[in-house]
């Protein structure tokens, strides 16, 4: 969970790389990286039926929700992601599928990840944008910085058209 929010969240660098990239000819595209910190602001954890509390793993049908802070490595504000998640594989190592939101001053990605609390690293993959990312593409790898940590660092590989 930690890995997406903590795992599923672009400064002044993105914003001028993705304006850049809205000046470009038609049919060219630019590829963009760029790093962002993480910081889950606020999560909740929702024990579906059969309830096993919230000290025991995760079962099939669980659900969480989260947000979190995004920022540049010197501590300016970039933006928030906002992301749910399903358990499909319940058990000590569950998996499923989260589906959120990087909301920037100049757009938002719309993304999808499969969640694992048996990894630190989750891939995510960029289904979409709207505004300076209308038509963006690309993944995004999101390394928690260990379990009791509310930060993750967030590396962005952009395809731009």
């Amino acid at each position: 969970m930690k890995a997406l929010a903590a795992a599923l969240s672009v400064g002044v660098v993105v914003g001028l790389t993705a304006l850049s990239a809205a000046a470009a000819p038609r049919g060219t595209s630019r590829t963009v990286t760029f790093h962002l910190v993480e910081k889950q602001i606020g999560s909740n954890f929702i024990d579906n039926p059969p309830r096993q509390g919230f000290t025991a793993a995760p079962l099939i049908g669980d659900q969480f929700a989260f947000t979190s802070e995004l920022s540049t490595k010197s501590g300016a504000h970039a933006g928030w992601v906002d992301a749910t998640c399903t358990i499909t594989r319940g058990g000590k190592n569950s998996t499923g599928p989260c589906y959120g939101v990087f909301s920037f001053k100049g757009g938002e990605l719309m993304a999808i990840a499969r969640v694992s609390f048996a990894n630190q690293a989750t891939q995510i993959v960029v289904v979409g944008g709207t505004g300076a990312y209308a038509g963006a593409s690309g993944t995004i790898v999101s390394v928690s910085r260990g379990q009791n940590s509310s930060f993750s660092d967030d590396t962005f590989h952009l395809l731009l058209p």
